[in-house]
């Protein structure tokens, strides 16, 4: 999947990964997911690159075992 965002909100990370929100704050607080607040406090921000890695990450866990 092509993003076109460097960095995403909470709500377009749940669209991309097609989940809910809730499980979104889960990954970022389990640190599943790399986010991070800017010096202002704003809302979460979810770069690209860490939601790449994210899917990575879960299909080399969920590939078959040889």
């Amino acid at each position: 999947m092509k993003i076109e965002k460097n960095i995403l909100t909470v709500s377009e990370a749940a669209c991309v990964l097609s989940c809910s929100t809730h499980v979104i704050y889960r990954l970022i607080h389990t640190n599943a997911l790399g986010a991070y607040k800017d010096a202002t406090g704003r809302p979460w921000r979810i770069p690209e690159a860490c939601i790449n890695d994210y899917i990575a990450s879960r299909i080399s866990n969920t590939a078959p075992k040889k």
